[in-house]
């Protein structure tokens, strides 16, 4: 009797648990998107974080990510970097006096989102799983 009320108790504690991380993973989420510094030119990289929760056996591992290639920069930002042409012998934009061999780009400014999201959802988990398990699956 004793045996199987203790299983359940944890059975039912690791479904809670379980349920209790994709919640905070989505919160995670929510948070990067809120609090992403840079300036949106089309929003595929803000649309594009993701947090989730997966589950395997007694594991439950949440992540939070980018979805664009270029979300690693957006991150740590880019050294000063020289720019030339892929296929052809000039560069030109609108706006530029005339075609350029090369551009010394001075770098840009990184954006942290994901760790401070993942270090908001850490915290949230702390709390989140003490008060499930002192008080009771």
């Amino acid at each position: 009797m004793f045996c199987d009320k203790a299983r359940e108790y944890v059975t039912r504690g690791k479904a809670a648990t379980w349920l209790l991380c994709d919640n905070v993973a989505k919160g995670m989420e929510t948070y990067a998107k809120e609090h992403a510094a840079w300036k949106d030119r089309t929003a595929h990289a803000r649309q594009s974080i993701n947090g989730r929760a997966t589950q395997a056996g007694d594991t439950c591992k949440m992540t939070i990510s980018h979805g664009v290639r270029y979300g690693k920069y957006l991150e740590k930002g880019t050294p000063p970097h020289i720019i030339t042409p892929k296929s052809r012998k000039a560069l030109y934009w609108n706006g530029a006096s005339h075609p350029v061999r090369l551009v010394h780009h001075p770098g840009t400014k990184g954006y942290p989102t994901i760790l401070p999201a993942a270090e908001h959802g850490k915290e949230e988990l702390k709390k989140a799983v003490l008060a499930l398990w002192e008080g009771g699956a």
